[in-house]
């Protein structure tokens, strides 16, 4: 058998789209797409619904998706592609054969490319939308949210269940007990008075819908849970407090309505709708021929005309202070600092008892609409004035939120955590996959010689550059260092290579390295972001003591969150408190998101490969390796369906680095690793609202003896203390076993229903 189980499961996934696909007849046809062209014409034609989103039927949607035509041969094509830049995923072996306590199935990413790449070759998919979906499918099997896809039938549509959109919160009574599942507003406007819980989601259980609907996503199981629901951790970033489940996304479909029954038997209906904009649907769309035309073949002097410039900031490098900073949208009052890109934010507690502990709300290392050089300043500056403001007020105890964060920069984990722990050296390690890619590009910027690489004022704009491109990537040996802080000797030479070609779980992979802190090079590798403490030694005292410091989450905490989680938890001994997840006793990780430490865009792997091709460079190319250059390097044949510019590219992404903790001896990621949080609780009808009551929860936890869900600050469980901790088989979390695939597979029939 040329795969194992879990491929053929996503096998299974591909036939029963394309099947459904092909035997389900459209309401209009395969006019239904020109039919939301017609309404959308019509919506705009009023001039005071310009800035408004045109919402339609979802059901006119789908049947406008399903009717998408396909070329299976560009389909194929594409697959191959994709591969070329896939290859550099870093879990590939360890999704494949994960441990034994790992929380999701095995699934065989290559070899579900393969098949799908087949079946299409073969003429067997019926629309583009069938094709996408189960690339999705498998993709999204990974739960990596730094793997992804950009398939071409994913950008102009949208779901959504209600106008506003319908919002959902799990609740308990006191933060132990088992939470319900309630509407948001019921909530909001009863503040739990004679409320009634949801009991069914379209005439099925609510938390068994909610689940098999957190499948799709790209986090862990109690993660993906909470990810669901109206959270005011999402606010800082994403401006709304809409979960998941609110707005679905196009590979998701909700059907037309949502209806929702109480626990005391009444049933309420409420309308779904799909919306897209002018801006996003092509007024030349009258059917699926020409939904794919607009949608999947790329039209260069298109694009190029309607490009516009990054967005950029005009705030001042000097953080909000005091009474006239704006407050974090969703949080109850002002901070006493806050970043003017909402990253992070600082805070004193109000109330008796509360008087010595400050908040340190860590919303993102990265706003992705702020001004990608003075975001990162601004970050250190916050954090600078806000632990100089707390020193200045006498506050000894800190927690910090990092609730809803998805991570972003991943050199600030080393600048916050140096500033809060000076006399501790954050470790970092992490891991490349090694393919044969991978090798052109470390083999050729090893032969350009040490001396040809300093950048000086004679050099033009040209070299300069290419100059530019070796310092910084990846595989160029002179951008890390090893484990123990020396350098590299070469790529594949010496007594310390960068590719010794480590074998571990029946992959390759290159030597674990870390950020290069006693190079010259440093400044230039982290785009000029230098971590406190890294140019000039620590100017100030520790301002906690470890067991003062505790880390707060929902699990949503993923890449450079991961990172500075493990920083605090693996090498200061920090706590940490998670809240929400699944509706079941047992440990749930404080760090449900992914555990990769560097999101790769196919835009940087392409650039790579322009990079060791340029003509400056490629005399470095061992002449051994020049034959495959064409068949393994990423980006230089378009991909064929979709926006294949630099631009396009970048909404593709992998995970580069794996994560190996301090200590680790097995080579086993961090990514497959259960870690549970010290404390596990629930929202309350209090914090789910207010994050000021849910910080006064966790200070009662952490300093005052309150009561957990599972475990508790002062038990003998404690992610930073277990190098291999503690597995979700053992206490009390469900592991995902077979079932998990069923699961998929019903997932897949769902939303063709």
């Amino acid at each position: 058998m040329l795969f194992p189980i879990s491929s053929i499961i996503v096998l299974v996934v591909g036939s029963v789209v394309a099947s459904a696909a092909s035997n389900k007849t459209a309401v209009n046809g395969t006019e239904s797409c020109g039919v939301i062209t017609k309404q959308l014409l019509e919506f705009y034609g009023n001039n005071s619904n310009t800035a408004q989103p045109f919402l339609f039927k979802p059901s006119l949607a789908h049947d406008c998706l399903q009717s998408s035509a396909i070329d299976n041969q560009l389909a194929a094509s594409y697959v191959t592609e994709i591969k070329k830049y896939i290859q550099f995923q870093s879990t590939l072996a360890y999704l494949k054969n994960p441990p034994v306590d790992y929380y999701y199935p095995a699934v065989d990413i290559l070899g579900g490319l393969d098949a799908i790449g087949s079946k299409a070759a073969a003429g067997g998919y019926k629309s583009q939308y069938a094709f996408d979906l189960a690339l999705n499918t498998l993709v999204n099997s990974a739960h990596d949210g730094h793997f992804s896809l950009d398939t071409c039938t994913g950008g102009t549509i949208r779901f959504k269940r209600g106008r506003s959109p319908l919002g959902f919160v799990s609740v308990s009574k006191d933060g132990v007990a088992l939470p319900e599942i309630f509407l948001y507003n019921d909530m909001l406007i009863s503040k739990n008075v004679g409320i009634q819980s949801v009991a069914k989601i379209n005439g099925q259980n609510a938390t068994a819908v909610l689940q098999n609907f957190a499948l799709f996503a790209r986090s862990d199981l109690d993660s993906s849970y909470n990810d669901l629901f109206t959270n005011y951790g999402f606010a800082p970033v994403t401006e709304t407090f809409d979960g998941s489940f609110s707005v679905p996304g196009v590979y998701q479909y909700p059907g037309d309505h949502t209806n929702i029954t109480y626990s005391n038997g009444t049933t309420v209906s409420f309308e779904n709708f799909a919306t897209t904009s002018a801006k996003a649907w092509s007024s030349k769309i009258v059917d699926g021929n020409s939904f794919f035309k607009a949608n999947c073949i790329f039209d260069k002097a298109a694009t190029t005309s309607n490009t516009t410039s990054s967005p950029t900031s005009t705030a001042s490098l000097t953080p909000a202070t005091g009474t006239t900073a704006p407050t974090l949208l969703g949080y109850p009052y002002k901070p006493i600092v806050k970043d003017p890109s909402n990253q992070i934010a600082g805070y004193f507690m109000n109330g008796t008892g509360y008087a010595d502990t400050a908040i340190l709300r860590v919303a993102t290392f990265e706003n992705a609409t702020a001004d990608e050089t003075l975001a990162p300043k601004t970050f250190q500056n916050t954090t600078r004035d806000f632990f100089a403001a707390a020193r200045a007020a006498n506050k000894t105890r800190i927690i910090i939120d990092v609730s809803g964060n998805p991570g972003g920069n991943t050199i600030l984990p080393n600048d916050i955590f140096k500033r809060l722990f000076p006399g501790i050296e954050p470790y970092g390690g992490s891991r490349l996959r090694g393919n044969d890619a991978a090798n052109i590009f470390g083999a050729t910027l090893a032969a350009i010689p040490d001396s040809s690489l300093a950048i000086t004022s004679s050099d033009n704009a040209a070299l300069q550059a290419a100059k530019a491109q070796v310092i910084v990537s990846a595989w160029d040996y002179r951008s890390a260092l090893t484990a123990d802080l020396q350098n590299f000797t070469g790529w594949t030479s010496g007594q310390r290579p960068y590719f010794p070609s480590v074998k571990n779980n029946n992959d390759t992979f290159l030597a674990i390295s870390r950020p290069p802190v006693n190079s010259s090079f440093y400044d230039i590798t982290t785009d000029s972001v230098i971590p406190y403490g890294t140019a000039t030694p620590p100017e100030n005292p520790q301002p906690f003591l470890p067991q003062n410091v505790v880390l707060l989450t929902d699990g949503i905490c993923a890449s450079a969150c991961s990172i500075f989680a493990e920083f605090l938890t693996r090498q200061a001994g920090t706590k940490t408190i998670v809240v929400g997840g699944r509706p079941q006793k047992g440990p749930m990780q404080a760090i449900g998101g992914v555990k990769g430490s560097q999101a790769f865009v196919y835009a940087s792997l392409q650039q790579s490969s322009t990079t060791v091709l340029d003509p400056l460079l490629s005399q470095f190319i061992p002449q051994a390796l020049l034959p495959s250059i064409n068949s393994t390097l990423p980006g230089l044949i378009d991909l064929p369906l979709g926006d294949p510019s630099p631009a396009g590219l970048k909404n593709y992404g992998i995970n580069l680095r794996d994560t190996i903790p301090l200590g680790d001896t097995q080579g086993i990621p961090l990514q497959f690793v259960f870690e549970p949080a010290d404390c596990r609780i629930f929202y309350t009808p209090e914090t789910v609202f207010n994050p000021s009551a849910l910080w006064e929860q966790a200070h009662d936890i952490a300093w005052k003896g309150g009561k957990c869900a599972w475990g508790g600050i002062s038990s003998n469980i404690s992610s930073s203390s277990n190098p291999r901790p503690v597995s979700p088989t053992t206490n009390g979390a469900v592991k995902m076993t077979g079932g998990f695939s069923m699961m998929v597979v019903a997932l897949a029939v769902a939303v063709l229903i």
